[in-house]
């Protein structure tokens, strides 16, 4: 994420992130999954404008971009992970160096919900940053990190800013790199999908028959960008499938297209298709929005731990 802060003002940019390789190891005693996944920060951002207050009160406005005022509504404020992840925040902050602070955030969302795709989750983090920020830097990673795997799965590799090996739920995070982006074409089809429906059928499918994830780490550390496509793997996708199957459709779509290769991104219902350059991702979006599959995004993967910006 980057930050800009301007006095008690502060924006931070939230990035997107898709799962080049996700796979099921096992259920847990608390009913969630084992996962071992490669995550990768996308150059598709949300925006977050913190701005500091005298009373000890935190709000949240949140609305699309100009352009996407037609995407579902979003969440209340109280439902939404922001307000999560900051009233946490606020109680550590308190419990821990007798500090009270109040915040408001206006929040413009550009990453499509319901997508795989980890908006919520990136905002939750963003805010945690941002808010820390404004408060000194008070709290240590470790700190966030704690606050962070309680908000969400997905939310501590967002904490990284790098592209990341995340097992557990997703919140052991072992940072990696790539020395080179990777050019991508994200296809949100109009459905979304909910994390909890697709999970709750992985057992009809099974996941005994687990790919190792290291033939997708050496690729991808090592910037070959066909390995990469090669190695794509998500073992969500079935389940995906059978809950939504008009997603079949898109995937006989993009089996068209010489491309890298394609897969979908977390528990969908975003497919990512990896280009071998980034004038073939602009034709390729150029030719699906076309087709109006519904929002089609050309972008590029982030493959090296990026810092913030001042």
């Amino acid at each position: 994420m980057f930050i800009r802060q301007d006095g008690p003002e502060l924006e931070v940019l939230a990035p997107a992130k898709i799962n080049l390789f996700l796979e099921v190891t096992g259920k847990r005693d608390d009913g969630f999954h084992d996962l071992d996944m490669l995550m990768v920060p996308v150059a598709l951002y949300d925006t977050l404008k913190l701005i500091q207050q005298q009373s000890p009160e935190i709000s949240l406005t949140s609305r699309w971009a100009f352009g996407l005022e037609s995407q579902p509504a979003l969440p209340p404020a109280h439902e939404n992970l922001v307000i999560q992840a900051l009233e946490l925040f606020q109680q550590h902050l308190q419990e821990k160096h007798g500090k009270s602070f109040g915040l408001s955030v206006d929040l413009v969302k550009r990453i499509p919900a319901a997508a795989g795709l980890g908006g919520a989750s990136s905002d939750a983090a963003a805010a945690l940053v941002g808010a820390n920020r404004l408060n000194g830097n008070l709290l240590s990673l470790e700190e966030l990190i704690f606050m962070a795997a309680q908000v969400g799965s997905d939310v501590p590799f967002f904490l990284y800013q790098s592209p990341a090996r995340c097992q557990g739920r997703g919140e052991k995070v072992t940072p990696v790199s790539s020395p080179q982006p990777l050019p991508v074409v994200l296809v949100k089809p109009t459905a979304g999908l909910s994390t909890p429906s697709v999970f709750g059928r992985v057992a009809e499918f099974g996941f005994e028959d687990r790919q190792s994830i290291d033939d997708m780490l050496q690729v991808f550390t090592s910037g070959d960008l066909s390995g990469v496509g090669r190695a794509l793997h998500n073992r969500l996708l079935e389940p995906a499938l059978a809950v939504l199957p008009e997603l079949q459709g898109v995937v006989h779509l993009l089996q068209d297209f010489d491309v890298a290769g394609f897969q979908m991104t977390g528990s969908g219902s975003t497919f990512f298709m990896i280009c071998r350059h980034a004038n073939q991702a602009k034709n390729l979006a150029a030719r699906l929005r076309q087709m109006k599959l519904g929002a089609v995004i050309d972008t590029y993967t982030i493959g090296q731990p990026f810092g913030c910006a001042a």
